[in-house]
């Protein structure tokens, strides 16, 4: 049975400028993108935020506003 893997001495050797070139491009756009996702998460936290704060005030509303006992109502005849 044969060696899996190539010897050493039969790799490529991917050293080319262009190669790192758009190895470095692709780091920009990838650093940009993750700037993106951190500013978007950042708004959409702030969004939950607002959202909690609106459901506990509505909350909080409601249980003031109810009577604390429960209305009876007549059934139907």
């Amino acid at each position: 049975m044969g060696n899996a893997y190539p010897a050493s001495s039969n790799r490529k050797q991917y050293s080319s400028s262009s190669s790192v070139r758009e190895g470095a491009a692709w780091d920009q756009e990838r650093d940009t993108e993750r700037a993106a996702l951190i500013e978007e998460n950042a708004r959409l936290r702030g969004l939950v935020v607002q959202l909690s704060n609106l459901v506990l005030r509505n909350v909080v509303d409601q249980y003031n506003t109810t009577p604390t006992l429960p209305l009876r109502r007549s059934l139907p005849d």
